[in-house]
């Protein structure tokens, strides 16, 4: 798992730092394949690598599939039918707002690459829920980080998340089992990070 690690954090695409794992690269392939995006939203750009990869993969599948991504600081470059953003995962609608994103072609697919800490998962999942149209995906990245044992670091990281919100939102998202048991249970960067939105209804609970 250690070497394993050690080439996903060095992945470089088209001479760009990518940090993907391969497994979900491919996973990736196929999901857009699946639902055929107009709009790929991440969260988390880092150098633009992922992004550029997205949205090579569209034009690959034929997609009309603009990427918007969004992090605390724009990269120095620039890709075709990509649009950097500043902005924090913990205060979306900030950024949506300013840049009128909630207009953008549907149907979605969100990646929440960022910061993997409890908070900045759970301000993802909250912010996407009422947002997203049943049908669409969110892919919450980097639940490897319990076998890494690296979960400490991030308060329980996305695979706390995703429990703690399924507990208190049940049916709002259904787990693409499709995508994460792919090439074995659970053989991905991202287990249980394959997440699509149902019909149910998001309630927020109320503030006491």
């Amino acid at each position: 798992m250690e070497g394993y690690q050690r080439g996903v954090m060095s992945y470089v695409y088209k001479g760009v730092a990518c940090s993907k794992s391969p497994i979900d690269i491919a996973i990736y392939l196929r999901l857009l394949a699946d639902v055929r995006p107009r709009t790929l939203i991440e969260i988390g750009t880092k150098t633009g690598g992922s992004a550029l990869l997205f949205s090579d993969f569209g034009k690959m599948l034929g997609l009309s599939l603009d990427v918007v991504s969004i992090d605390l600081y724009r990269p120095a470059q620039s890709f075709e039918n990509v649009t950097f953003l500043e902005g924090d995962v913990r205060n979306l609608s900030a950024t949506f707002d300013a840049h009128g994103i909630a207009s953008r072609p549907r149907p979605w697919l969100v990646v929440e690459d960022s910061a993997h800490t409890l908070e900045g998962c759970l301000a993802a999942l909250d912010f996407f829920a009422p947002r997203m149209l049943p049908g669409e995906w969110l892919a919450m990245e980097d639940g490897v980080l319990d076998d890494l044992g690296l979960s400490a670091q991030y308060q329980g990281g996305p695979n706390a998340a995703i429990g703690q919100f399924f507990a208190a939102h049940p049916g709002v998202f259904e787990v693409g089992t499709q995508y994460c048991d792919m090439f074995g249970p659970q053989a991905t960067y991202n287990p249980n990070g394959y997440l699509m939105r149902t019909n149910a209804p998001f309630v927020r609970a109320a503030v006491p």
